[in-house]
């Protein structure tokens, strides 16, 4: 009894050692669990495809009118597809489409306010419109946006830099900028309120050397307050700008005026320079060199009266100086307390230098003189103190008329000179047999 069931498994058990059999029987089992996935992929299942990126579609009159989105509550979202999940595996954000319409009114734009509003999303396939997949739904389904009108506006940077130099040691007050000027772009209500941009920095120590420096773009508006470029969705064609500030060697050096014809007696301290001195700056080598300067324009003392006592002369700046004083012109006084001015008629008129095989006829036989000095010496002058002397040596055409500049001489007298200037005629003429007789006589 119990040797029959035995067998029967035994029996059954040798089936499987068939290969043939064993064969047909995974092929089988195989073939089954592939028809089992295929009915279970074949069902629809919704998928859901994140970060689509959304397109804001602003209509034809908004962008006419300049309007732009500045601001988006969200730049992506994520769109529910529904399908055969063999297709909906293989679609990706590039397949779908998000889009929002963006149409205001344009009239309500007044450059006051920037403008927000609520946006409806629409999602819908790219490309293969026909592929087997259906858009179910997107999340989120709104979107808030920040618009305006764009505008753009250019202003010339300030600066606002404290800083001081150490003794000897110069800077400018202004130092050198990598740009002049920047542009302030973004929404129009935003760019109205900029009035200043201000490069701004503050130094704890006195400078001994030149300093170079990143600053960064500050925004103001008219009343002074510190704008936010971020917060009103404002940007700058330079965030930062460099800045560099010079700092040189610095020296005083007296002035010196250079006056022409002075008398001897005439002191010194009777001419005042003012400014006496002034401050310059420049590589320390350079301006070692200096500890005076020259006034550029020469001054004539015959042309000193009581009447003309002061003359403004250019201040001179070598090359690769700077005038830290700033004053370009200094006042050259002299000072007459004392002296008076009176005229003498003199005959005392001689002739030198005449150019040989030549003799010269003054025609100009007296000369009234204007003459300046002291009261002491002006009052004992006559016109036999004065001489006048007819200098022909600079005579380029020793032939004919002429009139040849006088040289006065004052005798007696070293705190007096003749002021202006004067000519006489003379006559050029070759010598005759005579003349060299008489001379010889």
């Amino acid at each position: 009894m119990s040797k029959k069931p035995r067998n029967e498994v035994k029996q059954r058990l040798r089936v499987f050692e068939n290969n043939t059999i064993l064969l047909i029987f995974s092929f089988l089992a195989a073939a089954a669990v592939w028809f089992a996935m295929m009915a279970s992929n074949s069902e629809s299942r919704a998928t859901v495809i994140r970060n689509v990126p959304i397109n804001v579609e602003i209509s034809d009159t908004a962008q006419e009118a300049g309007v732009r989105v500045f601001s988006m509550s969200s730049s992506a979202t994520d769109v529910s597809i529904t399908g055969n999940s063999l297709i909906t595996s293989k679609v990706t954000s590039e397949d779908i489409g998000v889009t929002a319409t963006l149409d205001p009114s344009v009239s309500m734009l007044t450059g006051s306010s920037l403008q927000q509003t609520t946006l409806s999303l629409r999602a819908a396939k790219k490309g293969n419109t026909l592929a087997e997949y259906e858009v179910e739904s997107v999340s989120p389904s709104e979107i808030t946006v920040v618009y305006d009108k764009y505008k753009e506006t250019q202003l010339t940077l300030e600066t606002n830099f404290q800083y001081t130099t150490a003794e000897n040691y110069y800077a400018p007050s202004t130092p050198t900028l990598s740009t002049e000027l920047i542009t302030v772009s973004g929404p129009e209500s935003s760019v109205n309120k900029v009035a200043r941009a201000v490069l701004e920095y503050k130094f704890s120590e006195e400078l001994t050397q030149s300093k170079s420096l990143s600053c960064k773009v500050t925004l103001y508006d008219a009343n002074g307050n510190v704008l936010d470029p971020t917060e009103l969705y404002l940007k700058l064609s330079d965030d930062t700008v460099e800045v560099s500030i010079p700092v040189t060697s610095r020296q005083t050096v007296k002035l010196e005026a250079d006056v022409r014809n002075i008398p001897d007696s005439f002191a010194s301290n009777r001419i005042t320079i003012d400014p006496a001195e002034i401050e310059i700056a420049g590589d320390g080598e350079t301006v070692s060199k200096y500890t005076t300067l020259t006034l550029s324009t020469p001054i004539n003392f015959l042309d000193v009266t009581p009447e003309n006592n002061t003359f403004t002369v250019a201040i001179p700046v070598p090359s690769s100086v700077t005038n830290v004083t700033r004053v370009e012109n200094a006042t050259v006084t002299f000072n007459l307390n004392g002296y008076k001015e009176t005229s003498v008629l003199t005959s005392n008129i001689s002739v030198t230098n005449v150019p040989e095989g030549m003799e010269a006829e003054l025609s100009t036989k007296t000369l009234t003189l204007k003459i300046i000095g002291t009261a002491a010496q002006i009052s004992k002058l006559t016109g036999d103190s004065v001489f006048c002397t007819v200098d022909l040596s600079t005579v380029t055409d020793p032939s004919g008329s002429m009139e040849a500049p006088v040289t006065v001489t004052i005798n007696n007298a070293d705190s007096c000179w003749a002021t202006g200037s004067y000519t006489a005629h003379v006559t050029l003429l070759p010598k005759t047999e005579s003349s060299t007789s008489n001379a010889s006589n």
